[in-house]
């Protein structure tokens, strides 16, 4: 398991009275009393289960411990809460103690259950010896076991037969007592037979807090939180009057689709009214259920006086896709193609002097996000200011905010969805993509045929699709450690240059050459970036550097680089805006037919930031220039 990221609470006040969640230190009812705190693994951003949630954690511990755990849940508030992990851990919270987790092996590609001595304690009470997976042991291993020893076979009276070696089991007494929970070091016949060595690998556990709540609905959890949820929610709404005062820019909420940015769409309706715009950003590879739920949200918003304005980027992701090669968690081009792009010319377009966008940020997403602060200005769309009202909720506020305002939510999220967003994103654990695989796979089927165009393009193996080694463009640390593990080779590291080039010193200077015939006249149309521009037969010079149709010549090194940017961007830009909505001058713009930029020579004054936030430069080539 990775190392806990502390963002923030890594805890849950619970009320006993009501056996419900509180985001507070007291309940609204009952005020302090019976109200006790439950510890969590960090980052503790904890949400509520759905029902499919629900229903799926009964098929992965039905299928271990063969009994329905369901008869545990009916009728209780059940939390999950996202943990560190190989890959995607979600431990299972209800009667205000951890009952256990749900782990999703990376190895062997499914979900797999454990239990907290909580969870054991009740599983064993309902259901005894017609359960699977326990092991009964002698009283006189007790002892040992609870002061920090394995169990032995030695100390084994009687096994369930099931068991297999790394199952996950749970140790009783002779006396009917749940001692502990732990890993099974060998099959039931070693464990029978009482072989040498460790039988079980015992979990440490040092405290064991079983209790039995009250059937309890979302309507109490509700109540219990009602004054503690005013609270915050007047604390953003304050936070947002006192920013919009403070710049006195137009007022825009940036709506992806997800419950945090809808909760902040909530917060505006509260505090602005309908005087306000939403900006929304269509990705092209977004899931069609959100489409057809910010759709909805536009037809009965619109008509109060909301703005929509639909930042668009069309098939950009999938033509950009032939010149960066499949998007990785450190190689994050998807992003700046499909949203910053369009997102810039959106806001350059409609408010040319700036915006005050509201967001939904929140700290307990990532350490990136934790360190930023409430608010700020994008350095690559400069007529945004961006702040987030609900920075310090966790998903449990969000929800309880969403709930009490019966905010119609993104139907992904009763899917078992966690990630509101790009359906193919790079970021997705493997448990996600699986998940996708199953409850979409008409979506997952799209991107798996393209995957294996670049699978063979690139001479991977099979698992680079399956086991998801597409998401890195150079492999982690623990992508190199899970490839060793299958035994299979595939490559640390990949590239993909359409355009590639190579610079010669020569007795006049530098000359760059390029895998193709420069294009003079595609060149004409970019070539003022470099500098003042002049043409003459069969070459085109731009500041120090002269264009031919074998070549970029140059006296000066850094200039022949910039030779190189420049056919770059020529020739593999698709189009994304990013550079058009930085330039100062107004002097890019977007060809319509070709999807690539060109420049007006009458505007443009030759300072070089295009070159500074191109994706194609800042990302492709990370060894030449800054990441974004």
């Amino acid at each position: 398991m990775g190392r806990p990221v502390y963002l923030g609470k890594a805890y849950v006040n619970w009320c006993e009275k009501c056996n419900v969640p509180l985001i507070g230190d007291s309940c609204a009812i009952h005020g302090k009393e019976g109200v006790f705190r439950l510890n969590i693994t960090p980052p503790g951003d904890l949400r509520f289960a759905f029902e499919k949630d629900i229903e799926f954690i009964r098929s992965v511990f039905g299928e271990h411990y063969g009994v329905d755990v369901g008869e545990l849940f009916d009728g209780k508030v059940v939390l999950l809460n996202k943990t560190p992990g190989e890959d995607d851990v979600y431990e299972i919270i209800l009667d205000g103690y951890v009952f256990g987790w749900v782990r999703f092996d990376p190895l062997e590609l499914r979900w797999k259950p454990g239990l907290k001595v909580e969870g054991a304690v009740a599983l064993w009470k309902r259901f005894g010896k017609s359960m699977r997976k326990w092991v009964i042991i002698d009283n006189g291993a007790v002892e040992p076991i609870l002061n920090g020893s394995n169990l032995l076979p030695v100390g084994i009276i009687e096994a369930e037969p099931s068991i297999r070696r790394n199952d996950d089991v749970i140790l009783v007494s002779e006396d009917g007592e749940v001692i502990a929970t732990g890993i099974a070091k060998k099959d039931y016949e070693g464990l029978a037979k009482g072989e040498r060595g460790t039988g079980v690998k015992v979990r440490r556990q040092r405290n064991v807090h079983y209790r039995e709540g009250r059937k309890a609905t979302m309507e109490d959890v509700l109540r219990a939180n009602s004054a503690e949820l005013e609270r915050k929610v007047e604390e953003a709404r304050r936070f947002m009057r006192r920013v919009s005062e403070k710049h006195n820019l137009p007022v825009a909420v940036a709506f992806s689709g997800g419950k945090d940015s809808l909760a902040v769409l909530g917060l505006a309706l509260e505090e602005f009214g309908g005087d306000f715009t939403v900006f929304f950003n269509n990705t092209g590879i977004e899931f069609p259920e959100t489409l057809e739920y910010v759709e909805e949200l536009r037809k009965e918003l619109e008509p109060k006086g909301v703005k929509f304005i639909v930042a668009d980027a069309g098939d950009a992701f999938w033509r950009a896709i032939h010149v960066f090669s499949p998007p990785g968690r450190d190689y994050r081009w998807c992003c700046k193609v499909t949203k910053l792009g369009p997102i810039t010319l959106a806001i350059k377009e409609n408010y040319p002097s700036g915006v005050l966008m509201f967001v939904g940020q929140r700290k307990y997403e990532s350490i990136k996000r934790f360190k930023q602060p409430r608010v700020w200005k994008n350095p690559w769309v400069p007529n945004e200011t961006g702040a987030s009202p609900i920075f310090h909720w966790r998903a449990l506020e969000v929800w309880l905010y969403i709930f009490s305002r019966g905010l119609p939510y993104n139907p992904l999220y009763e899917d078992r969805l966690d990630r509101i967003g790009c359906f193919l994103c790079p970021s997705s654990s493997l448990a996600e993509i699986y998940t996708l695989k199953e409850e979409k796979p008409e979506l997952w089927e799209k991107w798996e045929r393209e995957l294996r165009v670049w699978q063979r393009r690139f001479g991977m193996p099979e698992e680079w699709i399956t086991y998801g080694f597409w998401r890195w463009k150079e492999l982690s640390r623990g992508e190199k450690a899970l490839a060793r593990e299958l035994g299979v080779e595939v490559p640390e590291k990949r590239s993909w240059e359409p355009v590639k080039y190579s610079i010669e010193e020569t007795d006049e200077g530098f000359a760059v050459r390029f895998n193709t015939v420069v294009n003079l006249k595609r060149i004409r149309e970019v070539a003022s970036i470099l500098g003042e521009v002049e043409e003459g037969e069969n070459y085109i010079r731009a500041s120090d550097v002269t264009f031919k149709p074998d070549g970029a010549y140059t006296d000066d090194p850094e200039e022949a680089i910039q030779a190189y940017y420049l056919v770059k961007r020529a020739y593999e830009c698709v189009g994304c805006g990013v550079c058009v909505g930085k330039c100062p001058e107004g002097a890019l713009s977007i060809d319509p037919r070709s999807r690539k930029i060109v420049v007006n020579y009458d505007s443009c004054i030759h300072c070089g930031e295009c070159m500074e936030v191109c994706p194609l430069l800042k990302i492709k080539n990370p060894e030449e220039g800054s990441q974004l």
